[in-house]
């Protein structure tokens, strides 16, 4: 009550409001009412009401007129060109005080739900407690709590997280308006003291930001014929240079001269940055894909300086009008306008250098613009609009020239902070398309890195190179932002697989693989009961390793030789079968079968029989021999025998020692 009479009097002028039936009802305007009415009537309310009801329902009754879209406080501020008051969403009329009295005073009529909002329901029910600012420190009280839980548990307080967590989603849903669902998803996708604030900078206006357009004007040039005008701009930021933020206007800044003739565009500053991340050059072939009503489209071709080709689409018929009103407004003269879906421009358009997708989406990051999201949107909203953008991304990724000397780009960005819309999205984009994230950072140098964790979800780690931008830390719009380069004109024939769902690997075996080949296919199944015999099994029904398949196929070869070689070894091959070879193994022998092991001394002694025959023959037939002659052939076969197996022995303990 304080700060309504303190605040100024903005559009209090216009007629009072009356809620006797919750709606809101206009009277005739009497002289001299402007200016009177409201200073007697807060009097009467201070005098009549008592002070801790006035606290609360002062807040709550301005922050439901938000929630329900009555559209007084917005349209007192535009017509008084964007300036905002000291405390937003106060316009201290005096009318509101009479209907916050009118509902506090009068009994609550069940049958009636019209009369009030869902808040002063839940309150007059009992439900909800009647002091705004004990549930407002209630949720920074649980916020810290969460923030810094081990310390909260060192104090004594035997709450689990999850019964704190459940109660600082009903309090944020109460005190903000959201519905549960999203005051929920919020909370769980930042740290709680994080979406306290994100709540609460979309309780406040964003400031009124305008564009140069520098086809018709120089910035410098602009801010002195609007100060000249009193309407006070100062540059927006050292990150662009452009752009211009409006403190306080005297006049409407959509009706001055200089907006009617071009000179600039109203629009937000979040939405330059798409613009820059895509960096148009000259001569190139541009397509906007969702381009109404023009902000992005007029900035595209301001940078290309009205050359190349610029594509500029939109879906919705009436949207086009105010596309190319804006257009012909700032004088771009590259522009085709097209009505069509963007899934299907690909054989309408030609080969294109780069494309810009700004997605339809929640809009779940323009809060503070569109109250009605808080109780619209949910977590069941993000999904569906996903399956459109990722069907969208895919066309834009398919008309653009990876062979392009100077292009190759595609930029997509929401108006929204849901992953389900932006991570997820650029994921499932890198999996199916030959494309891979590129960083902006020479063009757009702030920003928060894009999630490549989420909750249970994982995703590629380049998704750190995307760009989120959060009313809490940047005091505009939130949004997200992705650059894309595609690297190849042929798509990937085989899909990366998804790691991240568990279930993925599951394939299901449909009508589309019934082929006639396949149904025409005689197919062989073992009887029941029986299962095909595995070649590498033993015949005890265990399978062989590595050591024991050595050993059988080195006996089979040494039966192979020994058959080729001596006439007993036919004998021998037959006895030495797989069967044979396999008992063998099972009993651990490795020698020879016993004919072999009896043909190796027979084979030294024929070649022993044959060396002295030669010896005997070489020497002359009359000379004497010496005493011991005889005998000295065999001693030196004796000895070379001798040797040979002093040379086997040194040579297996060789082996033995470097196994």
């Amino acid at each position: 009550a304080e700060q309504c009479k303190s605040a100024p009097s903005v559009g209090s002028s216009g007629p009072p409001r009356h809620s006797s039936a919750g709606m809101k009802k206009k009277a005739p305007k009497a002289k001299g009412a402007a200016t009177a009415t409201p200073k007697g009537k807060k009097a009467a309310a201070k005098a009549e009401g008592k002070e801790d009801g006035e606290d609360w329902i002062g807040e709550g009754s301005s922050g439901e007129d938000q929630l329900l879209g009555s559209g007084d406080d917005g349209s007192d501020a535009l017509s008084d060109g964007g300036s905002e008051a000291p405390d937003a969403g106060d316009d201290g009329s005096a009318s509101d005080d009479n209907e916050q009295l009118a509902l506090r005073e009068t009994d609550f009529d069940e049958s009636a739900p019209q009369t009030a909002s869902k808040l002063l329901a839940r309150v007059v029910a009992g439900e909800q407690p009647a002091d705004l600012g004990a549930l407002k420190q209630r949720i920074h009280d649980a916020a810290a709590m969460l923030g810094s839980w081990r310390k909260a548990k060192q104090l004594g307080d035997k709450r689990s997280r999850e019964e704190v967590l459940s109660g600082l989603i009903s309090d944020c849903s109460t005190y903000f308006g959201y519905a549960e669902e999203l005051a929920e998803y919020f909370l769980r996708m930042f740290s709680a003291e994080q979406a306290v604030q994100f709540f609460e900078a979309n309780e406040k206006s964003r400031p009124l930001t305008i564009r140069t357009n520098s086809l018709k004007a120089r910035r410098a040039s602009l801010m002195q014929s609007l100060n000249a005008r009193k309407v006070q701009v100062d540059p927006i930021g050292a990150w662009t240079k452009v752009g211009l933020k409006v403190y306080d206007a005297q006049v409407p800044v959509g009706a001055t001269p200089e907006y009617l003739g071009g000179h600039y565009m109203i629009q937000s500053a979040s939405s330059f940055v798409p613009v820059m991340a895509l960096a148009p050059q000259q001569d190139e072939v541009i397509l906007d894909m969702a381009a109404a009503p023009g902000g992005k489209t007029t900035y595209v071709g301001q940078l290309m300086k009205n050359t190349g080709t610029l594509f500029a689409n939109d879906l919705r018929k009436d949207r086009c009008k105010a596309l190319v009103a804006n257009c012909h407004r700032l004088g771009l003269t590259n522009v085709i306008a097209t009505c069509l879906d963007g899934k299907k421009l690909q054989p309408i358009l030609p080969k294109l250098d780069r494309v810009l997708l700004d997605a339809p989406c929640s809009g779940s990051g323009i809060i503070a613009r569109d109250p009605s999201v808080k109780v619209k949107r949910g977590a069941k909203d993000f999904e569906e609009n996903s399956r459109l953008q990722k069907e969208l991304l895919a066309a834009a990724i398919d008309m653009v020239d990876a062979s392009s000397k100077t292009g190759g780009y595609i930029v997509y960005s929401t108006c929204s902070v849901s992953v389900e819309e932006n991570e997820a999205v650029i994921d499932h984009a890198l999996r199916t398309k030959p494309v891979e994230l590129v960083s902006f950072s020479s063009a757009v140098n702030f920003g928060v890195e894009g999630l490549t964790k989420y909750r249970e979800k994982r995703f590629h780690p380049s998704l750190a190179l995307t760009r989120r931008y959060y009313p809490h830390v940047h005091n505009m719009d939130g949004f997200f932002v992705a650059k894309l380069k595609k690297v190849s004109n042929k798509n990937p024939e085989r899909v990366k697989r998804d790691r991240t769902k568990p279930a993925d690997h599951v394939k299901v075996w449909g009508e589309e693989h019934w082929t006639p080949e396949m149904m025409e296919t005689v197919v062989d199944f073992p009887e029941p009961g029986k299962e095909a015999a595995d070649p590498k099994a033993s015949a005890t029904g265990k399978p062989l390793n590595k050591r024991d398949r050595k050993k059988i196929k080195r006996q089979q070869v040494l039966a192979a030789r020994a058959a080729v070689s001596t006439p007993v070894g036919a004998a021998v091959a037959a006895a030495t079968t797989p069967e044979a070879a396999e008992k063998a193994v099972a009993a651990k022998g490795t020698k020879r079968p016993a004919d072999a092991q009896d043909e190796a001394p027979k084979k030294g002694k024929a070649k022993l029989g044959k060396k002295r025959k030669a010896a005997s023959a070489e020497a002359p037939a009359g000379a004497e021999k010496a005493p011991g002659a005889e005998k000295a052939p065999e001693r030196a076969a004796e000895k070379a025998a001798e040797k040979a197996a002093d040379g086997k022995k040194a040579g297996a303990k060789k082996r033995r020692k470097s196994v």
